[in-house]
């Protein structure tokens, strides 16, 4: 009678890693468009300057407006996602998202290439709330944590992509290959998602009917407002200071652009493992808040040591360091929070807040370095990612107080 259960048990597990498996796959191969679209207006930018048709502010600027229009898209695509099919709505935003990046070059020098990254950013907010709804709904709490340890490496695969488009072809060709891409990836999704859900491997609790006022019912949720806080500090390491790397490199390190574009793919690289490093960090201390505090700490050690050292290799080092390492902070949110809700059936919702408020503060911060950099040079910048990374550990720290006042932890 066990070996019969055990044999049932092997079965059913199996059966559960087999669909995990496939809806961990065909998310994370659908989700690499917002990773490879949202790099490639940052590896491109030194070949754009180089035109002399554009300048640090306007990138600035083009980079800002999408993003901004990526926060809103979140907050009022995460709400849709949990009412509608979020089959539809990816494939919608791939669409869109596609359409804006081919015309981007065609639309001059002006406020018709501002309005295409409007639409970009838009377009890929459509994306990840109703991709989290799927992965969540739909898989184990341990399933769904190791998926999104992947959901958020493969943005290695993206940087590559768009590194490797910034390589082969001149800077107006690449965005239009970048846009034909993102159609070829939403036929796939559309063919594989449509197979699933006729297969009802794929099921979703929709929220029907929600009062306005329910809407941001998500921030009754346990440390909601703390995690919305980090969600900030995270996506401006991750967005904003990622998207000025090729610029520091090629300005304030005389790196060629070639050159710039192959180490923004190593740092890439490196990112991609902090999700894993700090899963299995968190299996032995169990403690989010915690590793989130020393993940900041660390990073902003590292990069007020950078202001400190003439060797460029040291410099490049530190610098890679301390973006691996606050990615530690953003596993914690995306991998082990995010997933934690799946109960309450608004996902979607909850990561669509998130991310807006992440986006926002990455748009503000995005002109803020653009200025800087401009203006003060880039050890002025240097010292603000500091300044963001110590914040992250004063918040992290009170939140532990809390925790500890409460009798919580």
């Amino acid at each position: 009678m066990g070996q019969m259960y055990k044999m049932n048990y092997n079965i059913e597990n199996s059966n559960r890693v087999l669909k995990s498996t496939k809806i961990g796959t065909v998310c994370i191969l659908t989700y690499i468009a917002s990773y490879y679209m949202r790099n490639l207006l940052g590896v491109l930018t030194p070949a754009m300057l180089d035109t002399g048709e554009y300048t640090k502010e306007y990138i600035g600027i083009l980079s800002s407006v999408y993003m901004i229009f990526y926060a809103i898209g979140q907050l009022t695509n995460g709400v849709l996602g949990d009412n509608f099919s979020p089959k539809r709505m990816v494939i919608a935003g791939l669409l869109i998202t596609g359409l804006a990046s081919i015309i981007f070059p065609y639309s001059g020098n002006g406020i018709l290439q501002v309005v295409s990254f409007a639409f970009l950013g838009y377009g890929l907010s459509m994306l990840r709330g109703p991709l989290m709804k799927i992965i969540s709904e739909n898989t184990s709490t341990r399933h769904a944590r190791i998926i999104c340890s992947f959901f958020s490496s493969s943005g290695f695969i993206g940087a590559f992509i768009a590194g490797l488009f910034a390589v082969m072809f001149h800077w107006d060709i690449a965005f239009i290959v970048a846009g034909a891409l993102v159609y070829v990836i939403a036929l796939v999704a559309y063919v594989i998602l449509t197979y699933l859900e006729r297969e009802e491997i794929l099921t979703y609790k929709f929220v029907k009917n929600e009062k306005t006022s329910d809407i941001f019912s998500a921030f009754r949720a346990d440390k909601f407002v703390f995690y919305m806080i980090i969600g900030i500090l995270v996506e401006i390491a991750s967005t904003s200071i990622s998207f000025w790397i090729p610029t520091y490199l090629t300005e304030n390190l005389s790196f060629n652009n070639n050159s710039a574009n192959v180490i923004f793919i190593v740092k890439s690289l490196l990112h991609s493992f902090s999700p894993f490093i700090a899963i299995f960090i968190y299996k032995y201390a169990n403690d989010e808040i915690k590793i989130i505090k020393y993940s900041f700490l660390a990073s902003s050690i590292l990069f007020v040591g950078i202001l400190f050292t003439k060797s460029v290799w040291i410099n490049i080092t530190m610098f890679l360091l301390s973006l691996v390492i606050s990615g530690f902070a953003s596993a914690m949110l995306w991998s082990i929070y995010i997933p934690s809700l799946k109960k309450t059936g608004k996902v979607s919702s909850a990561n669509g807040i998130l991310d807006c408020a992440g986006y926002v503060g990455a748009a503000a911060a995005n002109m803020v370095f653009a200025e800087i950099a401009g203006n003060i040079g880039w050890n002025g910048v240097i010292i603000i990612w500091a300044i963001i990374m110590i914040l992250g550990y004063g918040i992290s720290l009170y939140e532990q107080f809390i925790i500890r006042k409460k009798g919580l932890k």
